[in-house]
């Protein structure tokens, strides 16, 4: 008899035998209870012989996960039996640990504790076999080949079979060999194997140091030879696709100094600006020259916002004692940050001066020259980063003898072998979307794909644009065919979103694939409707003077600590729950956060308060906060409540509005008695966003 889903439908257990069963449970239960009883006892009393060795072994045979037992039973032989022991003893009482050991592996061979054990004793015994451990886990993994428990310790035992074959690389390039061809075996078993695929990658870098180039292009060759059969053969698992992207690899990723700014001459301070958030590890060289002499110039670096130690806008401001000459100089080396994501770095020093003797803002737009890294600069750069060449007008003296990433195994001394192989992969991958449409992960591969070949050309290219499209548009895709993934596929698309929107802020830097802020930066910029999670880089937007965030789905405010100039923000119509940052946004004049989920008095406050000096605060220009259409005026009781609580708090140059425009306006013709004399046929009044945001656009 078939039940739901085809299932065999089970017969239904008399009242009797189900009376048994939790009989026999309870009895099972109290055991395990007597047993973790007695190991308690045998932990408060100290004891190491043999009763208390049997009480760990029956609990580990009863709950083999149960690492503290684990931790108990190498104290007991460690104590009461191998530290008095003679090296034959000690050897027997090891290999009877890892017979123990085994025999629990049958069972539960997935026991992160067990390996863990059986590693233990191994490394202190006098002469394990690490041969005889090889064959062991090979057996393991030939009734599981998937087992990454197994593969994980297959690469210890070849760690240790390495060390002890010391200088003789033909062995340990032999035995990397037989372990690669272990790999090819068990992925033609069966192609969604991950653990043999990572197996394979680390074992074909180290065959790679011994091969010539073109050998390695024969075996990179072969390699995509059999992912594609894999992929091919099933495009839903993600196993070879993984390895696909691992072969292909990625270009390091480059950290960008977008540029440099004097925001204050009395004192001096100066912003530089990265694309990505960075920690300091060494403070950014600051130099001066009075009376022809170069000098330091004291002062301190702090990136903006609560947490000055971490951020994508750093600000240098002159120590009250430091004087500076006509002309400033800012170094900042490759070493100077640390990037908090992986793999990024700055490729190369750069250079800024400052002419000082022109304080016109107006002249200058505050901007700093971006100078080549040469010998006539005031700090005398050699003794951090070495010789160098004189500049010629490149940011890199060593750029001719640069390397480009073809695979993960291949280099090439020019870029376009890098985008045939792309171009490549991506045709391929391309006709496996025709095919399978609705399937995910090829259409994840091809997004990549387009990204790296984006990577190869300027980023205001019209190929570029037609890339960042089609990858918006396989986002989409995603969203549609794989939901329970759908804010990891949003973020993404709001990267791509952001940078095709920001084409105007940035363009391409001599240091290739970096880029800098354009010489003509845009004052106001219209973001609305663009479907924006977050700020991807709020630091593009430190020269704004307006900004346009409307309706689109935004979280946070906490990129406002970037916002050093922004005097107008419409951010009406997102999903922002609490403000955050607006103490940190000293040119804010303007700030609309009506149809957002603000729900409580101290979600409002928040934004305000200064949280390491722990009392409200608010620096710069006087400021405006629309508030309205907010659960927070609900939830406190009413507009009059919140402006009573408003009034208590007693801050100067903030005024909060609690009600739309509209009735607002309806209030005070109801207060003058004077309804007849506003008109509103024909009138499209909308909220207190468009008003308050259009009158300052042209400012």
């Amino acid at each position: 008899m078939e039940g739901r889903h085809g299932q065999k439908k089970e017969k239904a257990e008399s009242p009797e035998v189900l009376k048994a069963k939790e009989e026999k449970e309870a009895v099972l239960v109290q055991e395990y209870l007597d047993l973790k009883d007695s190991l308690k006892e045998i932990v408060e009393s100290n004891r190491r012989d043999n009763e208390a060795l049997k009480v760990t072994t029956a609990l580990l045979r009863k709950s083999p996960d149960y690492y503290t037992i684990w931790n108990v039973r190498r104290t007991i032989l460690k104590e009461g039996f191998l530290d008095n022991a003679d090296e034959e003893t000690a050897n027997t009482i090891y290999t009877n640990e890892l017979e123990f050991v085994q025999d629990n592996l049958r069972l539960n061979p997935k026991s992160y504790f067990m390996w863990n054990h059986r590693r233990w004793c191994l490394e202190n015994m006098s002469k394990p076999r690490w041969d005889k451990e090889l064959a062991m886990v090979g057996k393991f993994l030939e009734m599981d080949a998937r087992n990454f428990h197994g593969w994980d310790y297959r690469r210890y035992i070849i760690r240790q079979l390495d060390l002890q074959a010391g200088q003789n690389k033909d062995s340990v390039l032999a035995r990397a060999q037989t372990e690669f061809d272990f790999t090819t075996t068990k992925i033609s078993q069966n192609f969604s194997n991950y653990s043999a695929w990572h197996n394979r990658s680390t074992l074909l870098g180290k065959l790679a140091e011994n091969l010539t180039e073109q050998e390695r292009e024969a075996t990179v060759d072969n390699e995509f030879d059999l992912v594609k059969n894999a992929i091919y053969t099933d495009p839903e698992d993600q196993s070879a696709w993984l390895y696909d992207l691992w072969l292909i690899g990625r270009e390091q990723r480059s950290i960008s100094i977008l540029g440099a700014s004097v925001i204050s001459f009395q004192p001096l301070e100066i912003v530089v600006a990265f694309d990505e958030t960075v920690k300091l590890r060494n403070p950014f060289t600051v130099s001066t020259r009075i009376n022809h002499v170069a000098i330091p110039l004291a002062g301190d670096w702090r990136a903006t916002g609560s947490d000055a130690s971490l951020g994508s806008v750093w600000i240098f401001q002159q120590a009250p004692e430091a004087e500076y000459g006509p002309t400033v100089e800012l170094v900042v080396f490759s070493d100077d940050i640390c990037a908090i994501r992986a793999g990024s770095t700055l490729p190369a020093a750069v250079c800024f001066e400052l002419e000082t003797l022109n304080q016109d803002f107006a002249s200058i737009s505050g901007r700093l020259e971006r100078l080549a890294i040469g010998k006539n600069l005031m700090f005398d750069v050699t003794k951090r980063i070495g010789p160098i060449a004189e500049p010629d007008g490149s940011l890199d003296a060593h750029e001719r003898s640069k390397k480009y990433l073809v695979t993960s195994l291949t280099t090439s001394d020019v870029m376009d072998d890098r985008v045939l192989l792309l171009e490549r992969e991506i045709a391929s991958v391309r006709e496996l979307v025709e095919l399978e449409p609705d399937c995910k992960w090829p259409i994840q591969i091809l997004s990549t794909l387009l990204s790296e070949l984006r990577r190869t050309m300027s980023i205001h290219s019209s190929r570029a644009k037609e890339i960042d499209d089609e990858c918006i548009e396989l986002q989409e895709k995603l969203i549609s065919i794989d939901p329970l993934r759908q804010e990891r596929y949003e973020d993404r698309r709001t990267q791509l979103v952001f940078d095709r929107e920001t084409l105007s802020i940035v363009k391409d830097s001599k240091q290739f694939p970096e880029v800098e802020f354009t010489e003509n930066q845009p004052r106001d910029l219209d973001l609305s409707m663009r479907g924006l999670t977050h700020i991807p880089i709020s630091s593009y937007f430190i020269h704004l003077d307006t900004l346009n965030l409307d309706s689109n789905s935004i979280t946070s405010t906490r990129f406002l600590r970037n916002l050093l100039s922004v005097r107008r923000l419409n951010l009406s119509n997102n999903l922002i729950e609490r403000l955050e940052g607006v103490q940190h946004a000293p040119s804010l004049e303007f700030l609309s956060l009506e149809g957002n989920q603000i729900a409580k008095w101290e979600d409002v406050m928040a934004g305000f308060v200064f949280w390491r000096e722990g009392k409200l605060s608010r620096t710069g220009a006087s400021i405006k906060v629309l508030l309205a259409l907010n659960p927070v005026v609900e939830n406190e009781g009413g507009e009059y409540v919140l402006e009573k609580r408003w009034e208590d708090v007693g801050e100067a140059g903030i005024q909060i509005q609690w009600l739309t425009e509209e009735v607002r306006l309806a209030e005070e013709v109801l207060l003058r008695g004077d309804e007849g004399s506003i008109q509103l046929e024909g009138t499209r009044r909308v909220s207190a966003t468009a008003v308050e945001f259009d009158a300052g656009a042209g400012h």
